[in-house]
């Protein structure tokens, strides 16, 4: 029988002590790194929100951690600083169960905007963001967060997208209603593309591309590639570097994950940010 699994606020010093423990064992924190107990309490106290997944034993295997602030021209948002499921319960949807449990709650509060970082070359954060919560990356990042101290970005430059979550958006009520369609087959071979693997090297960056919408080649798995050879994920990282800020610099917006095979490409698209989030 499958497990029941509930997701719920964390307003205690119990589940901010859990909240401690898995971030240590999914990232491989270092103490310093660990967003503490007495922080926790302070952002869910200040109209923040942390919520947990829990096992029938109460035993944490996920959470979302966000925080109230506001955009550059005032308009209220939640910053989602960390979302992460425990090994062994990945691929079971829970991550998706969390971030839209984490809608309901910041759309109470009346707020209709989340936003959060993530890291352009890691593929199924990608298909995750974009394509199946709906979001849109409207900015690329050089060496956003500096060194981090986890096992997962040691020894890389921190380059990350921006991405925004319209919460009422069509866009992203259809992706909730109705599940990620899919793109059309063949769109590899119809699109231009800033940069494709040469084997398992990233090659050359073409940056005199006009089209409305291009796509970005980045490894299927970056952390296996990752694993295998940092200088060859380095390589990476400043090939993608040079395609994704030329481009997202000229008003292009990455708006979904598309995969050919076992190839993972980014899809840019030139287009106004009302004008994704209005398409359903």
């Amino acid at each position: 029988m499958e497990a029941r699994i509930v997701i719920e606020p964390v307003e205690d010093l119990e589940g901010f002590h859990e909240c401690e423990r898995l971030q240590k064992e999914i990232w491989g924190f270092d103490d310093i790194a660990v967003v503490p107990d007495h922080v926790l309490l302070t952002v869910v106290k200040g109209g923040g929100l942390l919520l947990g997944a829990f096992t029938e034993e109460r035993k944490m295997i996920g959470f979302a951690l966000s925080f109230f602030c506001r955009t550059e021209d005032g308009t209220p948002k939640h910053c989602s600083l960390m979302a992460a499921v425990k090994d062994g319960w990945r691929d079971k949807g829970l991550g998706y169960r969390l971030k839209l449990t984490q809608r309901e709650y910041v759309l109470r509060q009346g707020v209709e905007l989340i936003t959060w970082t993530f890291d352009p070359l890691e593929s199924r954060n990608a298909h995750f963001n974009l394509n199946k919560l709906g979001c849109v990356a409207t900015r690329y990042h050089l060496n956003y967060y500096g060194s981090l101290r986890d096992e997962r970005n040691r020894g890389l430059p921190t380059d990350r997208f921006s991405c925004e979550w319209h919460l009422k958006s069509p866009r992203v009520e259809r992706r909730i209603a109705q599940g990620f369609r899919g793109f059309p087959k063949g769109l590899v071979r119809e699109l231009p593309c800033v940069l494709r693997a040469e084997g398992e090297e990233p090659g050359p960056v073409e940056l005199g591309l006009e089209e409305e919408r291009l796509l970005v080649e980045i490894p299927p798995d970056f952390q296996a590639l990752r694993r295998e050879s940092m200088e060859l994920a380095l390589r990476w990282r400043l090939a993608a570097r040079e395609a994704l800020s030329h481009y997202m610099g000229r008003s292009y917006l990455g708006t979904g994950l598309v995969r050919d095979g076992k190839k993972s490409f980014l899809l840019l698209e030139r287009k106004a940010l009302e004008e994704v989030f209005s398409s359903p």
